[in-house]
């Protein structure tokens, strides 16, 4: 009897859109005929679903996986209309309190994705057809290509059930220009569990909202952080393993090689998490072959790989990395974070050896030994993973240590040369060969700054503890911004207002002292392009690394001209310590960093400027990319939205006349060879003298009448035209009288063609 009465119960199983996954005996007894949330076929090219009465109107995640492995989500409900199905997305109320707006539109409730007749209904659910709705472009993905479709090449492929998610795979057809191509794509339903605790979005601290948005934003969003659900297993304990951990599984594409590293890259965040109360927080796993089933589920965390190598043209150029996310908006839950990494060897080899060449031996051959390549490999993997468990790109106080400390060992084995992974500071290039720093500490790593910001989103509290409680819990561990520096997040907000929000450099208190350093590891590792280029058939290694090099140096000198005008940053609310968010920079210290500046921009050093080897391969100046980085320079030296910052400062006690003197000092430092009598002038510089003068009368000429509010952020005030045209005024007296000059110079020429441009009307 017990035996018809299961083969029953299997014969109804489609019908009441059970999963035949259930567990059985040895026997055969049924031991769980617990439904699934939703349940699907393929059959004859058609998707049939099946959704039981008690998934209707609760929540799903649908996510659709396309190209490069990118994530599109929306929270849906499947309602009943009549005899059909109405798929909704539906804007998400947050547990923090508020409305998640739909597309950005404050009105919008809910966009319907499909609708479907129901093909059969029985007592447990409803049956029908979903195909058309995952070919149909309307639906809003924003990963989806604008090729134009090829019809003839879609196809669904399968479906499968896991564990609260049903899977789909199939395949789109695109026209790609002259190529047809075939763009393998995933969708999922996720069945969401309830809501777990959010913690509070709060702007001093850098962490991704739930929607991945207000990046630049100082205002304090009622928001959830991106976080993962990690809970202790014994909550009694100031220590205690994960519940479940955080876990990431290696794809089998990244090179043996290389594993080892990209392993230790993730578990640099073990002791992170030791600070927040867990141990063996995050899990990696290794396996020697993953379906796509796997590799796309939502119960997945796949580290990734991508290779140019080999590719003409494009091999190995693209370095770095990126995350993909999906989140479940109600909570900021992070469900699944795929780390993309590119294998960019010959990006990251330029990288290191213009910083570090000088530093560290290994960095004097191409390409470098697997040791150390594996080492930046790790570098790079630590800072994804940071991503990954919610941390943005961000200035995280690396503007605060000393720069006597880039050449300590004691330091930088306990702090690092910049205090978290996830600032753009890359790596030292300020400890000096006498110093004899060992090369591992040269690398950046997870450091101080990011234990304490996970600290600060990860830690949990006891359950007698109100939400009161919690949330000043929370704040103290903040306020230890208020003495510990190097805790302070700083967003740049498009401008660079002041030394704590540059990138690219070691961003040390001392921004001259710390360019000076950098700048002689620079030349040394110039010194030793003939010898990593030899035996090469050709100079492309040697032009390259100069070009980087060229950057590095724009780098160090862009941070030098942030002290101008620049001020030191620390959000704070009125009652904190100090009180102010901006401080400007005493002027003292500008004053210095004015004068240094000057001289680097318009007289760079002649082994950067003009380097011996340049002189035997090229038969042409252009293109002249150290000409387009002064220019770069010159040019943000002049912006309005850094004038306006003069501007502001002149109205603080001891800051009073600051935009003139600025200007007075920067167009006779530019044109000193008007009052030395120079008989020549670079011709990079005359071409900065030409572009000054253009581009000074073009920001006098601007008008901002009848311009959009927000428009005026890029034009001068009259305030600052003034003393523009005062300079120029001063700039024409001298030029005529330089030519009606009896003596006769080569220069005569070229100041004929300055007092030209700056007689012209520039046109509208």
């Amino acid at each position: 009897m017990k035996y018809i009465l299961w083969i029953w119960a299997l014969s109804l199983m489609p019908l009441l859109g059970w999963s035949q996954n259930a567990n059985y005996t040895d026997s055969g007894e049924l031991v769980s005929t617990a439904a699934p949330f939703l349940d699907a076929s393929l059959e004859e090219g058609r998707l049939y679903m099946e959704l039981p009465v008690t998934s209707l109107e609760e929540p799903m995640l649908l996510t659709r996986i396309g190209r490069l492995s990118r994530y599109d989500q929306k929270q849906v409900v499947f309602r009943k209309s009549g005899n059909q199905l109405v798929l909704e997305e539906t804007r998400v109320w947050s547990e923090t309190g508020i409305w998640i707006a739909l597309q950005n539109d404050p009105d919008l409730e809910r966009n319907i994705l499909g609708v479907f007749p129901i093909l059969q209904e029985h007592g447990a659910g409803y049956r029908f057809d979903i195909t058309d709705m995952l070919f149909d472009r309307s639906v809003g993905w924003g990963a989806v290509s604008s090729d134009p479709m090829v019809p003839a090449l879609n196809k669904l492929i399968g479906v499968k059930l896991l564990d609260d998610e049903l899977m789909i795979k199939m395949q789109l057809g695109h026209q790609k220009e002259s190529a047809k191509i075939i763009q393998p794509v995933h969708y999922s339903f996720l069945k969401l569990a309830p809501p777990m605790e959010p913690r509070r979005f709060d702007y001093r601290m850098g962490f991704w909202n739930e929607s991945r948005t207000m990046g630049q934003h100082l205002n304090n969003y009622v928001a959830s952080i991106a976080r993962w659900r990690l809970e202790k297993k014994h909550k009694d304990r100031k220590m205690s393993v994960p519940i479940k951990p955080i876990t990431f599984t290696l794809s089998p594409d990244i090179p043996k090689k290389w594993r080892p590293y990209v392993k230790a890259g993730i578990e640099e965040w073990l002791p992170a998490f030791e600070a927040a109360g867990f141990k063996d927080a995050i899990v990696v796993k290794e396996v020697d072959s993953l379906d796509s089933w796997s590799a796309y589920s939502l119960g997945h965390s796949i580290v990734r790989w991508f290779s140019d190598e080999n590719i003409r043209y494009f091999g190995e150029k693209r370095g770095g990395g990126t995350v993909t996310y999906v989140i479940d908006q109600r909570s900021g839950e992070l469900i699944k974070t795929d780390v993309l990494l590119r294998s960019g060897y010959e990006h990251r080899m330029d990288q290191y050896f213009i910083r570090c060449a000088a530093l560290d031996k290994r960095a004097q051959t191409y390409p470098f030994p697997d040791e150390l390549l594996g080492e930046l490999i790790q570098s790079v993997t630590a800072h994804e993973t940071g991503h990954a468990l919610g941390i943005k790109d961000n200035n995280f106080g690396e503007n605060q240590y000393p720069v006597e400390k880039m050449g300590d060992e004691a330091w930088l084995r306990n702090m690092g040369h910049t205090p978290s992974i996830m600032t753009y500071a890359r790596h030292n290039n300020m400890a000096q060969p006498e110093d004899n720093i060992p090369p591992s500490l040269l690398v950046q790593k997870v450091g101080p700054t990011d234990a304490y910001y996970i600290r600060w989103a990860y830690e949990t509290f006891p359950e007698s503890m109100s939400k009161e409680q919690q949330a000043d819990s929370l704040e103290r561990i903040i306020r230890l911004q208020d003495t510990i520096p190097w805790y302070r997040l700083a967003n740049s907000q498009g401008d660079t207002m002041g030394p704590a929000v540059t990138n690219e450099v070691v961003e040390v208190r001392d921004p001259v002292q710390g360019a000076v350093l950098g700048l002689k590891n620079l030349e040394r590792a110039m010194e030793l392009l003939p010898s990593i280029n030899r035996n090469r058939k050709d100079y492309v290694r040697i032009e390259r690394i100069h070009e980087r090099a060229i950057s590095l140096w724009y780098h160090l000198v862009r941070r030098v001209f942030s002290m101008v005008g620049g001020y030191e940053i620390f959000y704070r609310s009125m009652d904190q310590q100090g009180g102010n968010m901006f401080d400007p920079i005493p002027l003292q210290t500008q004053k210095e960093g004015l004068d240094y500046l000057l001289q680097q921009v318009f007289d760079p050093p002649k082994w950067l400027a003009y380097p011996t080897f340049k002189t035997y391969i090229r038969v042409t100046t252009h293109p002249d990319l150290l000409l387009s980085r002064q220019q770069m320079l010159l040019r943000e030296m002049l912006k309005s939205r850094f004038m306006k910052r003069l501007q502001h400062m002149e109205t603080m006690d001891g800051y009073e006349g600051v935009m003139k003197n600025y200007l007075e000092q920067l167009q006779n430092v530019l044109f000193s060879e008007l009052k030395e009598g120079a008989v020549s002038v670079d011709p990079r510089k005359q071409g900065l003298q030409l572009s000054y003068i253009d581009w000074m009368k073009k920001a006098i000429d601007k008008e901002a009448a009848d311009i959009h509010p927000q428009q005026q952020l890029f034009v001068h005030t009259d305030y600052a035209k003034g003393l523009m045209k005062e300079q120029l005024m001063r700039l024409q007296q001298q030029l005529e009288d330089k030519i009606t000059d009896k003596k006769d110079t080569v220069l005569k020429g070229h100041w004929g063609h300055c007092l030209a441009t700056l007689e012209e009307r520039v046109s509208p």
